[in-house]
């Protein structure tokens, strides 16, 4: 690691729970080859002599992002493995800081955590500049392909904010108290384009989880745990659908009473 870098535990730790979330990526089947990418708002744990430098010259970008002018983020590589980013975060991860203008970014740590970013590097980027001037709390945005969410988006009857979200809530408790405001639903784009983003960006005002349609799931969390269980409880409510259909039982699932009282009793306004 860049020396600039080094000796910094909140850092350290934050790399270490990046690490520790791809592993159960990819031990759960969700990240494929190179598949899935993270990026956290390091801003405040990297030193000024490091946000303020120009370690590289500059990348454009396509569109600029006035409003993470000079923010510092932590992000995986564009064709590295998640199963890998453990035992080699600084092969398989990056550190950039945005330009003043919000139109290029800088690669810093000379010696590590320099490879190229996600392809998918403008959704992220324009996920964090909503929810910064948002003033949201989460710095944290984790892209995988949980494969029983993904393969539910192939239905065409779950195409459908509204349904899929009655489904998602009816198939497990869990999912009402955890994600009470449902998810955001993106009908299929080019993965990595600039369509992708505008519609990705649209589908999650007033949400933490968005679906693409026959690809994967976004979620946004205070920290990486948080934007992983949130997945991780969405994809066990579809498990539990497919369950009862392999068993050759349609499910009835929770009643529209039923959710609603779940509603009320945790999430009391």
């Amino acid at each position: 690691m860049d020396t600039a870098l080094s000796g910094n535990q909140q850092l350290d730790d934050l790399i270490h729970d990046a690490g520790e979330v791809a592993g159960y990526l990819w031990q759960k089947g969700w990240a494929e080859r190179n598949a899935g990418n993270i990026s956290i708002d390091i801003s405040t744990l990297m030193p000024s002599e490091v946000a303020e430098t120009d370690a590289t010259p500059c990348r454009r970008l396509t569109s600029p992002y006035p409003a993470v002018a000079g923010r510092c983020y932590l992000i995986t590589g564009t064709g590295k493995r998640m199963r890998d980013l453990p035992c080699c975060p600084g092969q398989h991860a990056t550190m950039i800081r945005i330009s003043k203008d919000g139109w290029s970014y800088h690669a810093l740590g000379q010696d590590e955590y320099c490879c190229e970013p996600t392809s998918e590097l403008n959704s992220h980027l324009g996920i964090h500049q909503m929810l910064r001037t948002a003033g949201a709390p989460q710095h944290v945005v984790l892209h995988t392909h949980p494969n029983e969410l993904v393969a539910l988006t192939h239905m065409k009857k779950y195409q459908q904010e509204s349904t899929l979200n009655h489904l998602l809530w009816s198939m497990h408790p869990e999912t009402k108290i955890v994600i009470p405001e449902g998810i955001g639903f993106v009908p299929y784009n080019v993965p990595g384009s600039d369509a992708m983003e505008v519609a990705t960006l649209a589908a999650l005002k007033g949400r933490r989880v968005v679906v693409w349609e026959k690809h994967g799931a976004v979620a946004i969390g205070a920290d990486v745990f948080e934007a992983f269980d949130l997945i991780d409880t969405l994809n066990k409510s579809v498990e539990v659908f497919f369950l009862c259909m392999s068993a050759g039982v349609e499910p009835d699932g929770l009643t529209n009473s039923q959710v609603h009282e779940l509603e009320v009793i945790f999430h009391r306004k």
